[in-house]
């Protein structure tokens, strides 16, 4: 095995942890020590892959937001219509987090740990400025057009974003509804809540365009057993 290829290995093994260790216990209660642990290496092996813990998280969040980004991007660009773009924008955000919902989680709510005022956080925020961006626009184009009817752009995309976030908390693959289901429920949900006409037909999130996140950990939230039994 080629040295590149195991350092490679070694750094997506490091990440895994984290990623697990922060979406259970939070970033401020994961130490070095315990990432360390987790891929039985030392703290020393751990500074060899990542200069240090804040650096790693905000690796992690950029990847993944620019991940969403992209994606989001590519099955927009064929489509003008104000309700189309929405339900793509709902379909695949609530397909990633239920399909990635560690590093999801993670990407959702760390940017606190961040610095304030460092490079890394400003970067962050303007990631995620940039993906609310396609939101916001096709709310507002919607409304513009006559095809939208709400109160208030702002708290209408908040809850509906809130809506697709929350597939990280509960969604299972083994669960009664498959991910294609609940992404169509939440898409007429959405189109629903902004009063879009009943029989527009909608395109539906294409699965294999959303970003792959091979660091995301096996799906462990039916396991009840401790973080340090399952290493």
């Amino acid at each position: 095995m080629s040295t590149q290829l195991t350092t490679r290995d070694t750094g997506e093994r490091i990440r895994t942890a984290a990623v697990l260790l922060f979406a259970r216990r939070g970033y401020a209660a994961t130490s070095i020590r315990d990432l360390a642990k987790a891929v039985n290496m030392t703290n020393a092996g751990i500074y060899h892959h990542v200069s240090s813990k804040e650096a790693l998280l905000a690796d992690l969040m950029r990847v993944a937001q620019q991940g969403l980004i992209d994606a989001t991007e590519r099955m927009l660009a064929p489509y003008a219509r104000p309700a189309d773009r929405l339900a793509l924008l709902i379909g695949s955000l609530t397909a990633i987090h239920a399909r990635n919902p560690m590093t999801t989680r993670v990407m959702d709510g760390e940017l606190r740990s961040l610095t304030p005022g460092s490079a890394a956080r400003d970067e962050i925020i303007a990631l995620r400025d940039a993906y609310e961006d396609h939101w916001r626009r096709a709310l507002a184009d919607g409304v513009a057009e006559g095809a939208f009817r709400l109160a208030d752009q702002r708290l209408t995309r908040l809850a509906l974003m809130s809506m697709c976030t929350g597939t990280s908390e509960w969604y299972r693959p083994d669960g009664d509804a498959t991910l294609e289901q609940v992404c169509a429920e939440f898409v007429a949900i959405g189109l629903a809540a902004v009063r879009a006409p009943a029989d527009a037909a909608v395109p539906t999130a294409d699965f294999s365009q959303l970003p792959d996140f091979p660091w995301e950990p096996p799906d462990v939230r039916n396991d009840p057993r401790p973080d340090e039994a399952r290493r």
